[in-house]
């Protein structure tokens, strides 16, 4: 019993990390084409945590991204992605310089 609750374990732990692998390149792309509807550049973006939020009425697992954009090509702003799982949930944009 305890080779096969090892096995299990590291099983679930490689496929936990499988999954936020994906959903982390999932974040680039969501990102990436928010950005290009808003016509702005995307200099980064990067996982800034995991919390539970209530969105649309209901409480959620949510993924937390801050994505680095620039709308005039000098200055960096940082914005907000969420995800629920592989959805976008929230992008939030602050107020910024335009050329």
């Amino acid at each position: 019993m305890g080779p096969v609750l090892l096995l299990l374990i590291i099983s679930s732990i490689c496929y936990a990390f499988w999954l936020q692998r994906k959903q982390d390149e999932r974040a680039v792309v969501v990102a990436r084409q928010l950005c290009q509807q808003q016509q702005l550049q995307m200099l980064d973006c990067g996982r800034s945590g995991h919390s539970f939020r209530k969105i649309n009425g209901r409480l959620r697992f949510i993924t937390s991204y801050q994505v680095d954009f620039s709308g005039d090509g000098e200055s960096r702003y940082q914005a907000e992605l969420l995800l629920s799982g592989m959805r976008l949930a929230e992008f939030n944009l602050p107020a910024y310089r335009i050329n």
